[in-house]
């Protein structure tokens, strides 16, 4: 029998008014990361997108689009994982956190380019700045054209 190699998992970059939705990470790395976990056995991505976005932080979210996927060392110490990035919207309410976070905030693009908010811990592990600020150009220019 062949050995599992990686695990895959799934969030989703949470949009509103052109603001991003971040959760801080109570496990490590604290650090602030977008609602996303692993999938389920026979969870399809988008379902488990989904799922997380409303387990995570209680939001109902639209999914229109793949952001990016990633393949790599999440945590220092762990298995690979194959993680695919979706983009959404969320229309209305505001988060309510689970045990798996202890604050949550709506940030812009220049929160992000400015440094204001920590997404890597000071041993790399977490979200890169520069995947969230390819998430806004996806998501402004997916609003310019419309398009799903």
């Amino acid at each position: 029998m062949t050995e599992l190699t990686h695990r895959v998992a799934a969030a989703v970059y949470v949009f509103r008014d052109d603001r991003l939705l971040l959760l801080k990470r109570v496990a490590p790395p604290q650090t602030f990361a977008p609602p996303g976990g692993r999938l389920n056995i026979n969870e399809d991505p988008v379902s488990g997108a989904l799922r997380e976005a409303k387990e995570e932080c209680g939001v109902d979210v639209e999914i229109f689009g793949v952001a990016q996927t990633w393949f790599g060392v999440y945590t220092a110490g762990t298995s690979p994982i194959l993680c695919i990035n979706y983009l959404a919207e969320s229309f209305r309410g505001e988060p309510q956190l689970s045990g798996e976070h202890t604050e949550y905030v709506w940030v812009s693009r220049d929160d992000l380019e400015s440094g204001r908010i920590v997404t890597v811990d000071e041993n790399g592990n977490g979200y890169r700045k520069e995947s969230f600020l390819e998430a806004f150009e996806k998501y402004k220019a997916w609003k310019e054209t419309g398009k799903r």
